[in-house]
Order: structure tokens, then C-alpha cells, then sequence
């Protein structure tokens, strides 16, 4: 009885060298099992290389979290300016506290952002809500559990209104947003007569009151709704059609997604959580004016867009909310050092705007985010880097004898341009 083939192993290496095959022979046309030459596979390019290992060190890279090394520079720079006051838990606690508001509506911003569709209507929403919610608790007598369901009926409603104008009627998503934040603002001036309202009950007040560490309940609520967007984001089949759908829309409905109901959706959501938002801001502050939305809508972009330069290459939530933590971070240390408490937050998120979006404009175009221009594979004598190098330019006699014959490949990466 022959011996069974088996697979032969390089005892120093462990790669396989021959492993048995099937194979028919030519003239007997039988089957029977041979020892075939396993090819040595080619070296895989780091910049196409997908597999998976336990620690990946890009993943450190200033241009993956760059929003901690901001917060770091933040740190030092303000822990030796105004160091009796920024090293406080006090300090921290007021940045959380107060910008967990901000917080919820960049969170629901995420989502038509993610499905591609721009939402300008959420500074109307964050108005109208609080104002619906303190007119009927003040003026109507309502109860504050109707109080509340009404006021986010009313985000509910709008983002219905919004689906239904960009998706059905066709309307660019921008111009109808804006739009609507416009009919939204004036029916907060009607609703409250331009004027503020006050003389909340304490049971809707307690919404936003201490619950630990001197951290408000509007900091947990917002945290458990980042998580739920968090799974849904990277852990759903929802997640990954909104993406498809912002990435490429028509190519995803080709696919079989349905992108319109994705787009539609994703609205409805963002309003509704403009609407939890402006709830929690009458809760929070005791009153509410016709335009108390309004300074929500630039940082939630900013926040937004510096977030999606963070962790991963696209929209995601907690580079978010690290960007609202930075960001307010740095405005409240420069308001605590005196400078400009009135005109630095709108200074301060314009320009993280900017940057953020003209950063992730620039990585799109430079091989995708991918190239890294310090490494002398990526970055060849066409490049200024590699021309100050002399990168691709022979050194020695031998290689210069070398570059003039015909057997020459300087795209041979490997070193097999050998002398034939």
C-alpha cells in the first residue's frame, strides 16, 4: 500500500514547502495525489495589509487622536498659567455639566450627518421645545409628563416635515433645514410673546439636579443615549446602512438598502433629540426664550466634524463627545485666564470648524488618509521630502553603473533587479 502524501514543512521557517494535490494524469486520465511546490507568497504592503493584530500603533498616531494631544497641550498650557484654578474638580465638573446639552444635540446631528444630509433646524428645534414645554407647564397647567411628551411631539413632528421636504418634494437638506429653523424660530418669539418664561415646578426642575460627584442627571442622560447611538453606529445593520447611505446613496439603494426611509429616518431622529435637548435646557436654567437654540447650532457642527477626524475616518460618537469636552475645555480655561468672555466660544468653534473640515478634506485627498510622507516607500523622489533626501537617486559608483543598464527596475522594491 503506498504511503500517504502529506504536507512537507520547512523545520526552520514553518512555512509549508509542498503540500498534496489532486492532480490528473495526461495520458492515463487518473486521478492520484502528488507533492506540489508551495510558491513563497509575496510581501505584503504595510498600506494594504489587513490583518488584524493585537495592538495596532497608527491607532496612537496624532492624526487618529489628535483631539488628546489637543487636550494635553490644553492641560500643560493651562496648568502652568492659571494653575489654582484648572487643576480643580470643580473646574471639570462645571465644562461637563454645562455642555451636556451640547452634548445631546451633537449626538443626534451624528445621524443625518452619517446618512449624508445636512440639519440646520436644530437650533429651532432645541427653541420651540423649551419654549412648549415651559408655556404649558406656566401658562397651560399642564402636567409635567404631557408637558414633556408634547414638547418632543413637536421635534417628532418637525422632523417628519424635514424628511418629507428633502425626500419626497426633493429639496436640498440645507435649504429646507434652514428653512424650517426660520418657521421654527418664529413660532418660539409667538409662543412666548418675546419675552422669557419662568415659575417651572420643582418635580420638572429636579430633571437636571445633582445625582453624583456634583455631576447633574442631564451628564448620565446624556452618556446613556451616546451609548445607545454608540451600538447602534457600530454594532447594527441600521448603522452600516446609514453609512452606506451617506457614502454613496445611489450605489447603496442599487444595493438594496432603502436609503430614502434611512434619510427620512435619520431626520426624525436628529430633531427628536433637539427636542430631549430643549427640554433639558428649560430644566436646567429654570426658564427659556425664543432663542435659547441658537448658540447649539455651531459647536454641534464643530464637534461634529473635529469628532469624525477621531478614531475613525467618518462620523462617530465618541470622538463627539471628546471634541465637546476638549473644545469647551479649552474656551472655559481662556474665560478663567480673563480673555474675551463674551467673543472667545464663537471665536474658539469657528476656527475648530474650519480645521476640522479642511483636515478631513486634505486626508481624502492624500491616497485616501492612507499615505504617510515620512516613509520612503510612500513617499518617492517626486515628493519635495524625497527630493531633499535624495531618495531614488543612486549613492554609490556601483549603483549609479547599475541605474544605466537596461535589467535596471527602481520600482523593484524588493531588490531583484539583479545582474542577468
Amino acid at each position: 500500500m503506498p504511503k500517504p502524501k502529506t504536507a512537507k514543512i520547512d523545520a526552520r521557517t514553518g512555512d509549508v514547502v509542498k503540500k498534496p494535490v489532486l492532480k490528473k494524469n495526461k495520458v492515463l486520465r487518473r486521478h492520484r495525489v502528488v507533492n506540489e511546490r508551495v510558491e513563497r507568497t509575496k510581501k505584503i504592503d504595510s498600506r494594504f495589509d489587513t490583518r488584524r493584530s493585537p495592538i495596532k500603533w497608527k491607532t496612537f498616531h496624532p492624526r487618529n487622536i489628535g483631539v488628546l494631544y489637543l487636550y494635553a497641550l490644553v492641560w500643560v498650557v493651562f496648568s502652568t498659567w492659571i494653575s489654582d484654578t484648572w487643576i480643580t474638580w470643580l473646574t471639570h465638573r462645571s465644562v461637563l455639566n454645562q455642555n451636556a446639552i451640547l452634548t445631546v444635540v451633537a449626538l443626534g446631528l451624528l445621524v443625518p450627518l452619517a446618512a449624508g444630509v445636512f440639519d440646520l433646524s436644530i437650533a429651532g428645534v432645541v427653541s420651540a421645545s423649551a419654549i412648549t414645554v415651559s408655556w404649558g407647564l406656566v401658562e397651560a397647567q399642564w402636567s409635567v409628563p404631557v408637558a414633556i411628551v408634547v414638547a418632543l411631539l413637536v421635534g417628532f413632528i418637525v422632523g417628519n416635515i424635514n424628511g418629507f421636504l428633502v425626500v419626497k418634494i426633493k429639496i436640498d437638506s440645507f435649504i429646507a433645514t434652514l428653512g424650517m429653523s426660520s418657521i421654527l424660530t418664529a413660532y418660539a418669539v409667538w409662543r412666548s410673546n418675546n419675552r422669557s418664561i419662568l415659575g417651572f415646578p420643582d418635580s420638572f426642575k429636579n430633571l437636571s439636579n445633582e445625582f453624583a460627584w456634583g455631576l447633574n442627571k442631564t451628564v448620565l442622560f446624556g452618556l446613556v443615549l451616546a451609548v445607545l447611538l454608540w451600538f447602534v453606529f457600530e454594532h447594527s445593520a441600521v448603522g452600516r446602512y446609514l453609512f452606506a447611505t451617506g457614502g454613496a446613496r445611489e450605489a447603496a439603494r442599487l444595493a438594496g438598502v432603502q436609503t430614502d426611509r434611512y434619510v427620512w429616518g435619520s431626520l426624525v431622529v436628529s430633531s427628536t433629540f433637539a427636542a430631549m435637548a430643549g427640554v433639558l435646557l428649560a430644566s436646567q436654567f429654570g426658564s427659556s426664550q425664543a432663542q435659547s437654540g441658537a448658540p447649539y447650532l455651531l459647536p454641534a457642527f464643530a464637534a461634529a466634524f473635529l469628532g469624525s477626524t477621531q478614531f475613525k475616518r467618518r462620523f462617530n460618537v465618541w470622538g463627539a463627545i471628546i471634541s465637546v469636552f476638549v473644545l469647551q475645555s479649552g474656551v472655559k480655561g481662556l474665560q478663567l485666564a480673563g480673555v474675551g468672555s463674551t467673543w472667545i466660544e464663537a471665536l474658539f468653534f469657528g476656527i475648530a470648524l474650519v480645521v476640522a473640515v479642511g483636515f478631513s478634506s486634505f486626508r481624502k485627498r492624500v491616497h485616501g488618509g492612507q499615505r504617510r510622507w515620512w516613509r520612503r516607500e510612500e513617499s518617492g523622489p517626486e515628493y519635495f521630502l524625497g527630493r531633499l533626501l535624495r531618495w531614488g537617486s543612486p549613492r554609490t559608483e556601483t549603483s549609479k553603473e547599475n541605474a544605466q543598464q537596461w535589467w535596471f527596475d527602481p520600482e523593484d522594491k524588493q531588490g531583484h533587479h539583479l545582474k542577468p
